[in-house]
């Protein structure tokens, strides 16, 4: 016969953290993660001797192979501690061994949503040019367009590679580092948090979405960036694996890094962030109707594997 056990021999349930908690810990994560790569970034320009911050300062077209080697690391380590170092600490002190579980790194997507995914893609550059657009229609104040132009700038000087050791150094830090990380904190973190507070998965994907398009505090382009962000959220909801919107969001990224370095400033007249004089309605309306077909079916796919 089975007796049930005394209140002290129980398992002990721990009582899941507040999502306000959870948020307001990853942006104090992502802070210190911050700091210590910039840190680790100061070691290394302070080993290039006097020259290193003014290389860093003063970065113009003309850079040199040590100058832009030098930029690449200095975006991927604070990027790569205060991401993917933040959300992982975050993962780990609240979710503690089940953290892989808790954002949904254990289950790989299968191949019609890995298929869907790259379709995606293919589709969401002509959406992103169109939108980039519109967004340029909107008055925005002089201070938001010159930090969108500094920051295309700096782009443009990075994505100048002479070699195959900057593209793998490019894909690594603009599609391995920043999908892995850029994923993890917002698909990861804050949109299942966000759906914890809103008890909607459609409102925690635009919201997320807003949020990832603010932080990259280049309003000229919010709006392509929102759409992405939300395409990313959904691919996240309809697979349950964040392994989804990392290797889309890796091969967004990425393309444009092999684009540049097989076709140089040609490969702008694609890029979804730079300025057109009039946008391809044609192009846009088809990348959306196929945006609209892929999400259609995934969606179908989704209800049936969870019904």
């Amino acid at each position: 016969m089975d007796y049930p056990l005394p209140d002290s021999e129980l398992p002990i349930q721990r009582k899941e953290a507040s999502p306000w908690i959870v948020l307001l810990s990853l942006i104090v994560f992502m802070m210190v993660g911050l700091m210590l790569g910039t840190l680790l970034v100061y070691g290394l320009v302070f080993n290039q001797g006097s020259d290193g911050l003014s290389i860093l300062s003063n970065l113009k077209e003309d850079a040199t192979l040590q100058q832009r080697n030098l930029a690449r690391w200095a975006n991927l380590f604070p990027h790569l501690f205060a991401f993917t170092g933040g959300a992982i600490a975050v993962a780990l002190l609240f979710f503690r061994s089940s953290w892989l579980q808790k954002l949904q790194l254990r289950n790989w997507p299968s191949w019609l949503f890995i298929a869907g995914g790259v379709l995606f893609v293919l589709a969401i550059f002509p959406v992103a040019q169109t939108s980039y657009w519109l967004n340029q229609q909107l008055p925005l104040p002089m201070w938001m367009k010159d930090m969108e132009n500094s920051a295309n700038e700096l782009v443009k000087i990075l994505l100048h590679m002479d070699g195959p050791a900057e593209l793998l150094l490019n894909l690594l830090t603009v599609g391995v580092v920043a999908a892995l990380g850029e994923e993890l904190v917002f698909r990861g973190i804050v949109q299942q948090q966000m759906n914890k507070v809103f008890k909607n998965p459609i409102v925690s994907i635009w919201i997320t979405a807003i949020i990832f398009s603010a932080i990259h505090m280049q309003f000229v382009g919010f709006l392509p960036r929102m759409i992405l962000g939300a395409g990313l959220g959904y691919l996240f909801y309809w697979s349950r694996s964040l392994w989804l919107p990392i290797l889309v969001h890796f091969l967004f990224n990425s393309l444009q890094v092999v684009a540049y370095y097989f076709m140089g400033e040609k490969a702008e007249q694609f890029s979804p962030d730079q300025a057109i004089d009039s946008p391809n309605w044609l192009g846009g309306t088809l990348g959306l109707a196929i945006l609209i077909a892929v999400g259609y079916y995934l969606s179908r796919l989704h209800k049936q594997q969870n019904s």
